[in-house]
């Protein structure tokens, strides 16, 4: 766990950061507009895992990883930053990250909202999957597993940052150490007795697990087999539905949890 003065002093380096990153991409790459969006800009609390997003408008394809690789370098020990080309972002993201449509104030419903929008990107990764899978040769290329192992990953990050958001609303700690993701989807299968129920149950999770531990072996593309990959791409579209509907039965039970205890304060 982090304090409040080091998560502090984190934010307002991610914020100098942010802005020497935009001038960069402005300055070097051309960049036309920039926006900083997500907990630095306040659409969420910031918290200990929080990074930095910025949406870029009229960032050239073929420089991206360049761009990608210099503001990297201006990055604070342990900040990750995503920068994300509206060009190719889904409708959604567009919209909020440009600020064209407000992030709710409602707690819950910001909640709500944030979870959706993740969801979105998800379901634009498991799209751009299955039309692959509709023609895809017997043996992919090391691009294409290259691609796809890369969309898996990002299936993870996806639902790993839908549970980081559960837990900062529910001011849960979150685990530290090399072992973290192992151990934060381990907190997720479990009921917090007085508190939450499970997120997902033990086959979600299972199934999440192989996906987490793709993660290693993508470092290292080079080792990528279709036969090992193949199970992970052809079941993205079924892990995502059984999350989308855990998670949404997860939200419903502790919205009514919380209706209610707030129904038996009013009525005493």
């Amino acid at each position: 766990m982090w304090d409040g003065n080091h998560n502090d002093e984190r934010r307002k380096a991610a914020e100098a950061t942010a802005k020497e990153c935009i001038r960069v991409l402005k300055e070097q790459f051309g960049v036309r507009e920039a926006f900083v969006f997500g907990s630095l800009r306040g659409d969420s609390p910031w918290h200990e895992r929080s990074d930095i997003d910025i949406a870029v408008e009229g960032l050239a394809p073929q420089d991206y990883w360049r761009a990608l690789a210099t503001l990297e370098r201006l990055l604070p020990p342990g900040m990750e930053l995503d920068l994300i080309p509206l060009e190719s972002a889904s409708p959604r993201l567009v919209v909020r990250a440009k600020e064209e449509v407000k992030m709710p104030q409602e707690p819950k419903e910001r909640l709500r909202a944030q979870i959706e929008d993740e969801f979105a990107s998800m379901e634009r990764v498991v799209e751009e999957v299955g039309r692959f899978l509709a023609s895809a040769p017997e043996q992919p290329s090391l691009l294409e597993l290259a691609g796809l192992g890369k969309l898996v990953h990002d299936l993870y990050n996806g639902a790993e940052r839908i549970f980081e958001r559960i837990a900062v609303w529910l001011n849960e700690a979150m685990p530290s150490g090399d072992r973290w993701h192992i151990e934060f989807l381990e907190q997720m299968q479990r009921e917090v007795p007085g508190c939450r129920p499970a997120v997902v149950d033990k086959a979600l999770a299972a199934r999440l697990l192989d996906y987490l531990k793709f993660r290693h072996l993508f470092r290292h593309i080079y080792e990528l087999e279709w036969d090992r990959l193949r199970p992970l791409v052809e079941g993205m579209a079924e892990t995502l539905s059984a999350l989308r509907n855990q998670v949404s039965r997860f939200l419903d039970t502790l919205m009514l949890k919380e209706a209610e205890q707030a129904s038996e304060g009013e009525a005493r």
